[in-house]
Protein backbone atom coordinates (compact mmCIF):
# COMPACT_ATOMS: atom_id res chain seq x y z
CA UNK A 1 0.00 0.00 0.00
CA UNK A 2 0.91 3.06 -0.93
CA UNK A 3 1.75 6.47 1.38
CA UNK A 4 -0.91 8.96 1.49
CA UNK A 5 0.64 12.30 -0.26
CA UNK A 6 0.08 16.12 -1.05
CA UNK A 7 -3.82 17.21 0.03
CA UNK A 8 -4.85 12.90 1.66
CA UNK A 9 -2.32 14.18 4.56
CA UNK A 10 -4.29 17.47 5.37
CA UNK A 11 -7.76 17.10 6.87
CA UNK A 12 -10.03 20.88 5.67
CA UNK A 13 -10.89 22.76 8.96
CA UNK A 14 -12.69 25.25 10.16
CA UNK A 15 -10.42 28.42 10.30
CA UNK A 16 -11.43 30.37 13.46
CA UNK A 17 -8.52 30.78 15.40
CA UNK A 18 -7.79 33.27 11.97
CA UNK A 19 -10.78 35.18 13.14
CA UNK A 20 -10.06 35.97 16.91
CA UNK A 21 -9.42 39.01 17.79
CA UNK A 22 -9.29 41.03 14.41
CA UNK A 23 -11.18 43.68 13.41
CA UNK A 24 -11.27 45.70 10.61
CA UNK A 25 -10.04 49.32 11.15
CA UNK A 26 -12.63 52.31 12.50
CA UNK A 27 -15.61 49.89 12.02
CA UNK A 28 -18.11 50.98 15.13
CA UNK A 29 -21.11 48.87 13.99
CA UNK A 30 -20.67 46.60 17.03
CA UNK A 31 -20.51 49.28 19.17
CA UNK A 32 -24.21 50.95 17.81
CA UNK A 33 -25.66 47.70 16.95
CA UNK A 34 -24.04 44.71 19.76
CA UNK A 35 -24.31 41.49 19.24
CA UNK A 36 -26.88 39.71 21.23
CA UNK A 37 -26.90 35.64 20.92
CA UNK A 38 -29.67 33.93 19.66
CA UNK A 39 -30.82 30.46 19.82
CA UNK A 40 -33.43 30.09 16.94
CA UNK A 41 -32.55 31.46 13.36
CA UNK A 42 -36.03 33.58 13.40
CA UNK A 43 -38.02 34.25 16.47
CA UNK A 44 -39.40 36.86 18.71
CA UNK A 45 -38.13 38.88 20.86
CA UNK A 46 -40.41 41.21 23.92
CA UNK A 47 -40.98 44.70 24.43
CA UNK A 48 -42.09 45.83 27.56
CA UNK A 49 -44.15 49.26 27.83
CA UNK A 50 -41.94 52.11 28.42
CA UNK A 51 -45.30 54.27 30.06
CA UNK A 52 -46.44 51.51 32.14
CA UNK A 53 -43.04 51.56 33.66
CA UNK A 54 -43.41 54.81 34.75
CA UNK A 55 -46.71 55.45 35.99
CA UNK A 56 -47.50 55.94 39.79
CA UNK A 57 -49.51 53.66 41.47
CA UNK A 58 -51.12 53.95 44.51
CA UNK A 59 -49.41 52.17 47.15
CA UNK A 60 -51.69 52.90 50.21
CA UNK A 61 -53.21 49.86 52.03
CA UNK A 62 -56.27 50.18 54.09
CA UNK A 63 -55.91 47.70 57.30
CA UNK A 64 -57.02 43.67 56.24
CA UNK A 65 -56.90 44.15 52.36
CA UNK A 66 -54.41 42.75 50.31
CA UNK A 67 -51.57 44.57 47.96
CA UNK A 68 -52.85 46.52 45.12
CA UNK A 69 -51.84 44.73 42.63
CA UNK A 70 -49.63 45.82 39.44
CA UNK A 71 -49.77 44.27 36.08
CA UNK A 72 -47.46 44.48 32.90
CA UNK A 73 -47.92 44.78 29.49
CA UNK A 74 -45.05 43.10 26.93
CA UNK A 75 -45.41 42.77 23.40
CA UNK A 76 -42.98 41.50 20.75
CA UNK A 77 -41.53 42.05 17.33
CA UNK A 78 -39.36 39.48 15.58
CA UNK A 79 -36.04 38.98 14.07
CA UNK A 80 -34.72 36.87 11.09
CA UNK A 81 -31.08 36.07 11.25
CA UNK A 82 -29.72 36.25 7.52
CA UNK A 83 -27.04 34.49 6.48
CA UNK A 84 -24.22 36.81 5.11
CA UNK A 85 -21.28 35.19 3.59
CA UNK A 86 -17.84 35.67 1.14
CA UNK A 87 -15.26 33.69 0.09
CA UNK A 88 -11.89 33.79 -1.91
CA UNK A 89 -10.07 31.64 -4.15
CA UNK A 90 -6.46 30.62 -3.78
CA UNK A 91 -5.35 29.80 -7.11
CA UNK A 92 -3.07 26.93 -7.49
CA UNK A 93 -0.63 29.62 -9.41
CA UNK A 94 -0.42 31.16 -5.59
CA UNK A 95 0.48 28.26 -3.64
CA UNK A 96 3.21 26.82 -6.05
CA UNK A 97 4.76 30.67 -6.20
CA UNK A 98 4.94 31.52 -3.03
CA UNK A 99 7.90 30.23 -0.34
CA UNK A 100 6.64 27.55 2.12
CA UNK A 101 7.32 29.70 4.95
CA UNK A 102 4.71 32.21 3.73
CA UNK A 103 1.73 29.92 3.11
CA UNK A 104 0.31 30.90 6.45
CA UNK A 105 0.25 34.34 5.21
CA UNK A 106 -1.56 33.95 1.77
CA UNK A 107 -4.45 32.22 4.50
CA UNK A 108 -4.60 34.89 7.00
CA UNK A 109 -4.55 37.66 4.00
CA UNK A 110 -7.41 35.93 2.27
CA UNK A 111 -9.37 35.54 5.85
CA UNK A 112 -8.60 39.19 6.39
CA UNK A 113 -9.72 40.46 2.91
CA UNK A 114 -13.29 38.84 3.26
CA UNK A 115 -13.66 40.18 6.97
CA UNK A 116 -13.12 43.64 5.99
CA UNK A 117 -15.78 43.23 3.57
CA UNK A 118 -18.01 41.75 5.70
CA UNK A 119 -17.66 44.32 8.14
CA UNK A 120 -17.88 46.99 5.35
CA UNK A 121 -21.35 45.65 4.82
CA UNK A 122 -22.49 45.65 8.30
CA UNK A 123 -20.94 48.83 9.04
CA UNK A 124 -23.12 50.38 5.55
CA UNK A 125 -26.50 48.23 6.96
CA UNK A 126 -26.37 49.95 10.18
CA UNK A 127 -25.39 53.60 9.52
CA UNK A 128 -28.03 53.13 6.77
CA UNK A 129 -30.65 51.77 8.50
CA UNK A 130 -29.87 54.50 11.79
CA UNK A 131 -30.35 57.90 9.29
CA UNK A 132 -33.77 56.72 8.36
CA UNK A 133 -36.17 58.86 10.15
CA UNK A 134 -38.58 55.76 11.98
CA UNK A 135 -34.96 54.95 13.73
CA UNK A 136 -34.74 57.74 15.69
CA UNK A 137 -37.42 59.52 18.48
CA UNK A 138 -36.89 62.70 16.33
CA UNK A 139 -34.82 64.76 13.70
CA UNK A 140 -33.57 68.34 14.51
CA UNK A 141 -31.46 70.82 12.68
CA UNK A 142 -29.72 73.09 13.95
CA UNK A 143 -30.32 77.37 13.65
CA UNK A 144 -26.21 77.89 12.37
CA UNK A 145 -24.61 75.18 10.74
CA UNK A 146 -21.26 74.06 12.70
CA UNK A 147 -19.03 74.50 9.97
CA UNK A 148 -19.43 78.24 9.58
CA UNK A 149 -16.27 80.21 10.90
CA UNK A 150 -16.49 82.24 13.91
CA UNK A 151 -19.22 83.50 16.23
CA UNK A 152 -21.71 83.22 13.35
CA UNK A 153 -21.78 79.11 13.64
CA UNK A 154 -24.12 76.73 15.40
CA UNK A 155 -22.71 76.22 18.90
CA UNK A 156 -22.68 72.09 18.98
CA UNK A 157 -22.51 72.27 22.82
CA UNK A 158 -25.96 73.71 23.35
CA UNK A 159 -27.35 71.65 21.00
CA UNK A 160 -25.92 68.51 21.82
CA UNK A 161 -27.16 69.31 25.52
CA UNK A 162 -31.06 70.14 24.06
CA UNK A 163 -30.32 66.55 22.22
CA UNK A 164 -29.62 64.47 25.07
CA UNK A 165 -32.44 66.51 27.04
CA UNK A 166 -34.50 65.27 24.30
CA UNK A 167 -34.51 61.77 24.93
CA UNK A 168 -34.57 61.74 28.08
CA UNK A 169 -37.21 63.95 28.28
CA UNK A 170 -39.13 61.25 26.34
CA UNK A 171 -37.55 58.05 27.62
CA UNK A 172 -36.87 58.90 31.40
CA UNK A 173 -33.65 57.06 30.12
CA UNK A 174 -30.13 59.48 29.41
CA UNK A 175 -28.06 59.04 26.50
CA UNK A 176 -25.00 57.03 27.48
CA UNK A 177 -23.83 57.46 23.75
CA UNK A 178 -22.89 59.83 21.36
CA UNK A 179 -22.33 58.74 17.60
CA UNK A 180 -20.73 61.72 15.25
CA UNK A 181 -20.53 60.99 11.26
CA UNK A 182 -16.77 61.96 10.51
CA UNK A 183 -17.48 65.06 9.10
CA UNK A 184 -19.72 66.21 12.06
CA UNK A 185 -16.83 65.07 14.64
CA UNK A 186 -14.36 67.32 12.06
CA UNK A 187 -16.66 70.10 12.09
CA UNK A 188 -17.32 69.90 16.06
CA UNK A 189 -13.52 69.80 16.87
CA UNK A 190 -12.23 73.15 15.06
CA UNK A 191 -15.78 75.30 16.16
CA UNK A 192 -15.66 78.28 17.80
CA UNK A 193 -17.94 77.52 20.41
CA UNK A 194 -16.94 74.13 20.98
CA UNK A 195 -13.05 74.99 21.39
CA UNK A 196 -13.69 77.92 23.83
CA UNK A 197 -16.31 76.27 26.18
CA UNK A 198 -13.70 73.27 26.52
CA UNK A 199 -10.31 74.77 25.91
CA UNK A 200 -11.34 78.47 27.11
CA UNK A 201 -10.92 81.62 24.92
CA UNK A 202 -7.83 82.26 23.34
CA UNK A 203 -6.63 79.15 23.34
CA UNK A 204 -3.92 79.22 21.15
CA UNK A 205 -5.60 77.07 18.55
CA UNK A 206 -6.31 73.92 20.26
CA UNK A 207 -8.79 71.05 19.29
CA UNK A 208 -11.33 69.57 21.34
CA UNK A 209 -10.46 65.67 21.86
CA UNK A 210 -13.09 62.90 22.71
CA UNK A 211 -11.79 62.55 25.79
CA UNK A 212 -13.28 65.82 26.51
CA UNK A 213 -16.19 65.28 25.26
CA UNK A 214 -17.06 61.91 27.17
CA UNK A 215 -16.11 63.97 30.29
CA UNK A 216 -18.34 66.91 29.37
CA UNK A 217 -21.47 65.32 28.74
CA UNK A 218 -20.90 62.16 30.69
CA UNK A 219 -21.56 59.27 28.11
CA UNK A 220 -20.03 55.87 28.09
CA UNK A 221 -18.99 56.35 24.59
CA UNK A 222 -18.03 58.87 22.08
CA UNK A 223 -17.78 57.01 18.81
CA UNK A 224 -16.98 58.68 15.21
CA UNK A 225 -18.14 56.86 11.85
CA UNK A 226 -14.52 56.87 9.95
CA UNK A 227 -15.15 53.60 8.19
CA UNK A 228 -15.88 55.02 4.42
CA UNK A 229 -16.59 52.65 1.30
CA UNK A 230 -18.24 53.04 -1.99
CA UNK A 231 -22.34 54.19 -2.26
CA UNK A 232 -23.01 52.13 -4.84
CA UNK A 233 -22.42 48.87 -6.09
CA UNK A 234 -18.49 47.17 -6.74
CA UNK A 235 -20.01 47.75 -10.51
CA UNK A 236 -18.93 51.10 -10.32
CA UNK A 237 -16.05 51.73 -7.60
CA UNK A 238 -13.96 53.55 -10.23
CA UNK A 239 -16.39 56.34 -10.49
CA UNK A 240 -18.16 57.31 -7.61
CA UNK A 241 -16.41 59.03 -4.06
CA UNK A 242 -16.60 57.39 -1.09
CA UNK A 243 -18.36 58.07 2.40
CA UNK A 244 -20.68 57.06 4.81
CA UNK A 245 -24.60 57.85 5.37
CA UNK A 246 -23.76 59.25 8.74
CA UNK A 247 -21.73 61.78 7.40
CA UNK A 248 -22.80 65.01 8.53
CA UNK A 249 -24.66 63.68 11.63
CA UNK A 250 -24.70 63.53 15.05
CA UNK A 251 -27.38 60.75 17.45
CA UNK A 252 -27.37 60.83 20.72
CA UNK A 253 -28.93 57.21 22.12
CA UNK A 254 -29.21 55.14 25.02
CA UNK A 255 -27.70 51.07 25.23
CA UNK A 256 -26.48 49.19 27.69
CA UNK A 257 -23.08 48.38 27.43
CA UNK A 258 -23.61 44.97 27.26
CA UNK A 259 -27.17 43.14 25.83
CA UNK A 260 -29.47 43.07 28.88
CA UNK A 261 -33.03 42.19 28.82
CA UNK A 262 -34.06 44.90 31.78
CA UNK A 263 -32.30 47.74 30.46
CA UNK A 264 -33.92 49.63 27.18
CA UNK A 265 -31.61 49.73 23.83
CA UNK A 266 -31.63 51.41 20.44
CA UNK A 267 -30.09 49.19 18.47
CA UNK A 268 -29.18 45.49 18.23
CA UNK A 269 -28.06 42.70 16.21
CA UNK A 270 -29.51 39.33 16.79
CA UNK A 271 -26.61 36.52 15.84
CA UNK A 272 -27.65 33.05 14.93
CA UNK A 273 -25.21 30.44 15.25
CA UNK A 274 -25.75 27.75 12.85
CA UNK A 275 -25.54 24.36 15.14
CA UNK A 276 -23.73 22.92 12.14
CA UNK A 277 -20.48 25.17 12.90
CA UNK A 278 -18.30 25.44 15.51
CA UNK A 279 -18.59 29.26 16.00
CA UNK A 280 -21.27 32.61 15.08
CA UNK A 281 -18.59 33.94 13.07
CA UNK A 282 -17.06 30.80 11.01
CA UNK A 283 -13.77 30.68 8.79
CA UNK A 284 -13.78 27.84 6.44
CA UNK A 285 -10.92 26.24 4.38
CA UNK A 286 -12.71 24.14 1.46
CA UNK A 287 -11.14 21.73 -0.23
CA UNK A 288 -9.20 22.00 -3.24
CA UNK A 289 -11.31 22.06 -6.19
CA UNK A 290 -9.77 19.90 -8.97
CA UNK A 291 -11.80 21.85 -11.81
CA UNK A 292 -10.82 25.25 -11.29
CA UNK A 293 -7.47 24.57 -8.93
CA UNK A 294 -8.20 26.69 -6.43
CA UNK A 295 -8.95 26.35 -2.74
CA UNK A 296 -11.40 28.69 -1.09
CA UNK A 297 -11.77 30.59 1.78
CA UNK A 298 -14.99 31.67 2.90
CA UNK A 299 -16.51 33.74 5.82
CA UNK A 300 -20.07 33.96 7.05
CA UNK A 301 -22.59 34.61 10.06
CA UNK A 302 -26.22 34.82 10.15
CA UNK A 303 -27.67 37.82 11.94
CA UNK A 304 -30.31 40.42 11.66
CA UNK A 305 -29.99 44.24 12.47
CA UNK A 306 -33.33 45.91 14.05
CA UNK A 307 -33.40 49.07 15.75
CA UNK A 308 -35.18 48.16 19.05
CA UNK A 309 -36.01 51.22 20.42
CA UNK A 310 -36.59 54.23 18.37
CA UNK A 311 -37.44 56.53 21.18
CA UNK A 312 -34.12 56.36 22.85
CA UNK A 313 -32.11 58.22 19.98
CA UNK A 314 -32.45 61.49 18.42
CA UNK A 315 -30.45 62.67 15.45
CA UNK A 316 -28.94 65.98 14.59
CA UNK A 317 -28.02 67.24 11.36
CA UNK A 318 -25.06 69.32 11.57
CA UNK A 319 -24.73 70.47 8.02
CA UNK A 320 -28.26 72.33 7.36
CA UNK A 321 -29.65 75.12 9.22
CA UNK A 322 -33.05 75.92 9.76
CA UNK A 323 -34.61 79.08 12.04
CA UNK A 324 -38.16 77.02 11.90
CA UNK A 325 -37.75 74.44 14.91
CA UNK A 326 -34.53 74.06 14.59
CA UNK A 327 -31.67 74.27 17.78
CA UNK A 328 -30.54 77.18 18.74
Amino acid sequence: MGFSTGKDLHVDRHLTNLAINYRPQNMIADMIAPIIPVVKQSDSYPIFSRHEAFAIEDTTRSPGTEARKVTRSVSSAKYDAINYALGRDITIEDVANMDDAYRYELDVGATRYVLSKLALDWERRVTNLAVTTASVGSVFVPNSQWGVSGTNAGDPIAQTFQLMEYVQSTTGQRPNSLWFGWKAWAKFRRNYHARNFISGFNNGGGIVRREAISALFEVDRVIVSEALYHTVNEAHVNSFPIDNAMADQLIAYYAPLQPSREDPSWFYSFRWQNPQLPAPMTIIRHPYDTRKQVETIEAGYYQDEIVTGADYAARLITSAASGAAGLG
